[in-house]
């Protein structure tokens, strides 16, 4: 339960490497140690269990993005959208060079904090830093927009 933090996932996987052992009985006796066996089933499963994960919230991220584009119809919604991306290139680009880079490596192609590290030859934690206070300035700014906004309409 401590890999998954769910005791029901964690009894799933625990069952099913029971059941894949009974399924597989024929070859137990090539087994040295029937422990470290399971335990490698275990470990196994307990990965493919977070890749199935991954694999999930990529593809729930994807049919958000082609959801929102088949709904850009509505004109307001088009013209906010229009008017949010234009408002955060211009913030990107107030960002230092290499704040700035970081922060586009991972937004607009969607590489991994290693992949950029490899890249700009620098260390991930460098990376993780530098997206930590894009994402924090990006936040702040488009915030103190929507308060001078909703100022502006005497909200």
């Amino acid at each position: 339960m401590q890999k998954t933090n769910d005791r029901d996932t964690a009894r799933e996987l625990v069952q099913g490497i029971f059941v894949a052992f009974f399924h597989n009985k024929a070859t137990a006796h090539d087994i040295n140690s029937l422990r470290a066996y399971l335990y490698t089933m275990l470990k196994n499963r307990i990965l493919d269990h977070y890749r199935h994960d991954q694999v999930r919230e990529q593809y729930k991220a994807y049919a958000t993005r082609l959801h929102v584009a088949v709904n850009v119809n509505d004109v307001d919604s088009y013209v906010d959208t229009r008017e949010l991306e234009k408002r955060l290139h211009q913030e990107v680009s107030k960002l230092p060079p290499q704040c700035q880079q970081v922060f586009r490596l991972r937004r607009e192609q969607e590489l991994s904090n290693k992949e950029i590290a490899l890249q700009m030859n620098i260390s991930e934690n460098t990376v993780e830093q530098h997206m930590r206070k894009a994402l924090r300035t990006l936040r702040n700014a488009l915030q103190a927009a929507n308060r001078s906004f909703f100022s502006f309409l005497n909200f």
